[in-house]
């Protein structure tokens, strides 16, 4: 059994050579071949260790999208008081964070984000093929095979400029991103760790979904052009995941109007009185006016939307209950009056001026052949650190 891992191991060094394979990519492999991703991993339920050992080359990519999903939360909070620090676990697993047992509005971003995260890497994987399980997606397929039997019909009995406008038009081809894989997979990876049925394991569920389609609502169409000296005349094209940055900031707005749950219901298993989302009656006019049509506005969709039912902390000192550090050290922009200002970041402690000495590479010079050589260029700057 050892020599067929390292003879599996040897095939994978000899293929990132020929390819040029990531690094990453050639560690999930190994983890793959090994059999160990499920093992090296902790935290995961009895239900995501069936489906692990069932599916151990997705599961490495949904472990992928989960640190994917932490990059990024600290990306879009980096000068929030909150800054994603304690998704940062010591095992790797995000939802090993005391801050996801409750239900702050942190904790919802935090939900959405990681199941975003599973839900894309999962998809643009079996595009790429990596996956045993699934590969482009196949409706793209089904349905240029409907459009074009449909165009081929409609061209036999159009004019002669209607099918010269209908060959320069763009056709389903390619590989298109499988997102109905990876929402399927995220949904039995994820939702599979709430079990009580309570209020706060409906809304995690919620936030989860809420993720997923923040995906799905930013899917884009990319397209390649076909034709004599790039004359463009016709056009495939294929669906594919957004940048995962355009699915944070997406994440980020939904954040900042999330939706706080009556407190009332927590426990109880009784359906959702949220806050401000009432529907409004019409004012009742005046019979001597002439009536006019009065256009009712809908209820508010809420399957975008994040929700919480805890009123979160300030974040400001450390506190070990909510895995948070505090915002003393954090570095601040004095000049700032926003949420990186040091009025705000160090919450009224003030701030002190330090020195920073920072030693970066510089002057790099490539030599034939084949090696660079650099220096090392040290600058300082003043900055200002909260107290």
């Amino acid at each position: 059994m050892l020599w067929v891992i390292l003879l599996m191991t040897s095939s994978s060094l000899l293929s990132v050579v020929r390819t040029g394979v990531s690094s990453a990519d050639l560690e999930q492999g190994l983890l793959v071949a090994t059999g160990t991703v499920c093992k090296t991993f902790p935290g995961l339920s009895k239900e995501q260790l069936d489906l692990c050992r069932r599916y151990p080359d997705v599961t490495a990519s949904a472990i992928q999208g989960l640190q994917l999903a932490v990059d990024e939360c600290q990306y879009q909070f980096q000068w929030h008081r909150w800054n994603c620090s304690s998704l940062s676990t010591k095992n790797r697993n995000p939802h090993s964070s005391v801050l996801l047992q409750r239900g702050f509005r942190e904790s919802a971003f935090a939900y959405a984000i990681s199941s975003a995260g599973v839900a894309h890497s999962v998809a643009r994987a079996c595009s790429m093929g990596k996956l045993m399980a699934c590969g482009c997606d196949p409706g793209r397929y089904r349905a240029a095979g409907r459009l074009g039997s449909n165009k081929n019909s409609k061209a036999r009995n159009s004019r002669p400029q209607q099918r010269t406008r209908s060959a320069s038009r763009w056709k389903w081809g390619g590989c298109s991103h499988n997102l109905d894989y990876g929402v399927d997979f995220s949904k039995s990876f994820l939702d599979s760790r709430e079990k009580a049925g309570d209020i706060q394991s409906q809304i995690n569920l919620h936030n989860n979904q809420a993720g997923r389609l923040a995906v799905a609502t930013n899917m884009q169409v990319r397209c390649k052009c076909h034709g004599m000296s790039g004359s463009c005349e016709l056009k495939t094209c294929w669906k594919a995941a957004p940048d995962f940055r355009v699915v944070g900031e997406a994440l980020k707005e939904r954040f900042r109007s999330a939706v706080l749950v009556d407190q009332s219901n927590l426990g109880n298993g009784s359906p959702f009185l949220l806050e401000g989302v009432r529907r409004r009656r019409p004012r009742p006019r005046p019979r001597t006016r002439p009536r006019r049509r009065t256009r009712l506005r809908r209820p508010r969709d809420l399957a975008l939307d994040l929700l919480y039912y805890q009123r979160s902390p300030n974040f400001c000192e450390q506190d070990p209950s909510v895995d948070f550090p505090g915002t003393s050290g954090r570095r601040c922009n004095r000049t700032s009056t926003a949420v990186d200002g040091c009025g705000s970041l160090c919450c009224g402690r003030g701030y002190n001026l330090i020195k920073q000495k920072t030693t970066d590479r510089c002057h790099c010079r490539f030599h034939w052949c084949c090696y660079v050589v650099c220096q090392n260029c040290t600058t300082e700057e003043w900055i200002t650190v909260c107290k």
